[in-house]
């Protein structure tokens, strides 16, 4: 994979969720340059390996989406069915538009523990090349925990697969976790304003 944008910011220490402790996190996005839009056996079950988020039992959920087009649904739950042609497509001003997974392991008894390392995600909607080039996707978002601030990351407009590291983080029984994703700027898609996401993976490992 090719490194391609390092950000710089401010945020909260992920281990001790103190507000007066913070810490300079350099985060990096990266993209898979051999991931490539192919047939749809592969695109509707396109996970990527140490994919753990069905093993999480996790939940997706937004703050608004767009209504159904020609018989497409747009709910969360598309982010995280490892299907590239389905997605969740924002409003029509998608600026401040959010989406969150929640992870929370007290019902799930075939995992004890978790270390997340990195999430995955794909950027606009993968339907296919015209889909993703008809709608936004997104340039620059903010991203918290539990609604602490974790960081602000630039994103490459690529269709492909693009990955961000999460220093480690490590998920227990006796906590809920939720990653929130807030929409900050936007590519410009060549007819709609709506803003899609194909796919978010969580990539790690579980006890």
């Amino acid at each position: 994979m090719k490194k391609i944008i390092t950000t710089v910011l401010l945020a909260f220490n992920l281990f001790s969720y103190s507000q007066t402790e913070y810490k300079i996190i350099f985060l990096e996005t990266s993209v898979d340059e051999f991931d490539v839009i192919g047939s749809d056996e592969y695109e509707k079950h396109n996970r990527t390996t140490q994919d753990i988020t069905e093993k999480l039992l996790t939940e997706a959920r937004s703050s608004a989406k767009s209504e159904p087009i020609d018989g497409d649904v747009f709910d969360a739950k598309n982010m995280i069915d490892g299907n590239m042609k389905t997605c969740w497509l924002s409003t029509e001003s998608p600026k401040n538009d959010f989406v969150e997974i929640i992870i929370d392991l007290e019902e799930n008894v075939a995992v004890n523990s978790a270390q997340l390392l990195n999430l995955y995600f794909v950027n606009g909607w993968r339907k296919n090349m015209q889909s993703w080039k008809d709608y936004s996707r997104i340039k620059k978002a903010y991203i918290s925990i539990n609604e602490m601030p974790y960081c602000e990351v630039t994103i490459e407009d690529t269709y492909k697969f693009q990955s961000m590291e999460l220093d480690k983080f490590k998920v227990e029984k006796s906590k809920r976790y939720r990653f929130r994703i807030k929409i900050l700027e936007v590519y410009k898609g060549a007819k709609y304003p709506n803003v899609a996401i194909s796919d978010l993976q969580i990539i790690g490992k579980v006890k």
